[in-house]
């Protein structure tokens, strides 16, 4: 296992998956920018499990689970709601995109470039994934529409005129 008591930024998936590293640590929250964006804040931690290795193919490979706590806001209520995010990770790791035949259509892949893999990168775009569609609380209930009734002493919309009676009266008749 690496020891690390913080995330590195960037490492080499090649020499990665060769030592079958490993990295269990806990980040802040407040490291992945992008993921802040659509949160309410930046308090709590980022729980990172991953494990380098190759697979038979002799292809970089790391998998893991990221878990994180966030705040949204719920679309029902429209009030704050925690959101556990769970990332499984299986991604596969390439230097060049032609590698990428080598992997079924279901295999995820992610292509580096200089033996820099950029990580934060690639565990905040597993969590944003991870998001839920709409975040909700399980049992609240909707704020009230907002209704716009005319007054009483507003006048009657007028009746507009068919624009296609016109056109009714060039029609022939039957009875001619």
């Amino acid at each position: 296992m690496l020891p690390h008591t913080m995330l590195p930024h960037y490492v080499d998936p090649g020499k990665m998956a060769e030592q079958s590293a490993q990295l269990v640590l806990r980040t802040p929250l407040a490291a992945f920018k992008r993921l802040r964006e659509v949160t309410l804040g930046d308090a709590g931690e980022v729980s990172v499990q991953l494990k380098f290795h190759r697979d038979a193919r002799g292809v970089p490979n790391v998998r893991g689970v990221i878990t994180a706590t966030v705040e949204q806001t719920c679309q029902r209520c429209m009030n704050a709601v925690t959101v556990p995010l769970q990332a499984d990770v299986n991604v596969f790791l390439l230097n060049d995109e032609v590698y990428a035949d080598r992997l079924s259509e279901d295999d995820d892949y992610v292509v580096f470039e200089d033996d820099r893999l950029d990580l934060l990168e690639l565990i905040e775009d597993e969590l944003i994934m991870s998001l839920p569609l709409v975040a909700r609380h399980e049992d609240c209930q909707p704020q009230a529409a907002l209704t716009v009734l005319p007054e009483a002493d507003d006048e009657p919309m007028p009746k507009k005129e068919n624009p296609f009676r016109v056109l009714a009266g060039l029609k022939p008749s039957d009875t001619e």
